[in-house]
């Protein structure tokens, strides 16, 4: 028998209300070719979704809460897919104008940057998106902190100073403390980021042993391979649930327009004030945003990177716009 407290059950139900029928529950461990790995009261289970047998399911993501009934004929079912409290979605990679839901029912996301490379800027802003987006509270991982802080982190930690930031070392164990304070007893982080960043390195001093396999990065370019190859819960045995992801270098993002005036809400406030309401903050008369640019108090590569994001979104919404009046 598993105690579901440890997956974070008490804390699933302190954001929802559960409605159960004939089954019994368990928590999404890993998604694997259309089967399910789960976490359940009777233990480690493989389980087929309903989504594969309906087309109304809704499909396991890894995080979920699911029920689950026996068949005689067909083994173990997912039978529902229990509400979710939070989710990071991006838009499908395979599909270009569909949402996929990457895991679910995480409290913290952390974005995990490395001190062996140049940190990337605009890829911590996306996964800022992608976690305002989600509702859980997004963190600042800098892993490798026993080869000195870039000074680039530090402009980081500056830009979003409301940002929780966490900087760690597998080689002394620096920082690990702070993470199981986070998510103890029984909340949940997930962990983004690119290959050879050290998530693997990290998820194992937090598990207490090698689970997760890591690898050297390419000295020529500190890229590394995916050394994790599938979202991944996993118990901390301190306290807490943690998921694991493989590395991941672009990620779009998804009627996340909100999000993003969230995550530069210094742009998005100045955008109030200026005296047209379509302005584009690129050459109009009147336009607060460059004036602010040019004050000073908005920083005009942070503008940059906003209008790209920006972009992004209003070709997407469009897409998906042309889609629905196709459909009809």
């Amino acid at each position: 028998m598993t105690d579901l407290h440890h997956l974070g059950w008490n804390n699933y139900l302190d954001k929802q209300k559960v409605d159960l029928s004939s089954g019994f529950l368990g928590r999404v461990r890993r998604v694997d070719r259309g089967e399910v790995d789960i976490t359940s009261e009777k233990g480690e289970i493989r389980a087929f979704s309903d989504s594969q047998r309906t087309s109304a399911g809704i499909a396991p993501a890894t995080g979920d809460w699911v029920e689950i009934i026996e068949d005689p004929d067909m083994g173990f079912l997912v039978e529902k897919v229990l509400p979710r409290y939070s989710s990071i979605v991006r838009r499908d990679p395979a599909e270009l104008e569909r949402a996929q839901v990457m895991v679910s029912n995480i409290d913290f996301v952390g974005i995990v940057s490395s001190a062996d490379r140049p940190i990337n800027v605009a890829r911590i802003e996306r996964f800022l998106v992608l976690a305002q987006h989600s509702q859980a509270e997004a963190v600042l991982i800098l892993t490798k902190i026993d080869l000195g802080i870039p000074e680039d982190w530090k402009s980081i930690a500056e830009g979003f100073p409301k940002i929780g930031i966490i900087e760690t070392s597998a080689v002394d164990g620096r920082g690990v403390n702070a993470i199981q304070e986070l998510i103890s007893p029984d909340h949940t982080l997930v962990l983004l980021g690119e290959s050879g960043t050290g998530k693997s390195s990290l998820v194992n001093l937090l598990i207490g042993k090698e689970i997760q396999e890591t690898s050297e990065v390419r000295v020529r370019d500190r890229k590394g391979r995916h050394t994790t190859v599938a979202r991944e819960l996993l118990i901390i045995p301190t306290g807490g649930t943690l998921i694991d992801t493989p590395g991941i270098r672009g990620v779009g993002l998804w009627d996340a327009e909100e999000a993003l005036d969230q995550v530069f809400i210094e742009i998005s406030d100045k955008a109030q004030l200026c005296r047209f309401k379509n302005c584009t903050h690129t050459s109009e008369p009147e336009c607060a945003v460059l004036s602010a640019v040019a004050g000073g108090q908005v920083d005009r590569m942070k503008l940059s990177r906003y209008l790209h994001l920006k972009d992004e979104l209003l070709d997407q919404a469009e897409k998906r716009s042309r889609q629905r009046r196709k459909s009809r």
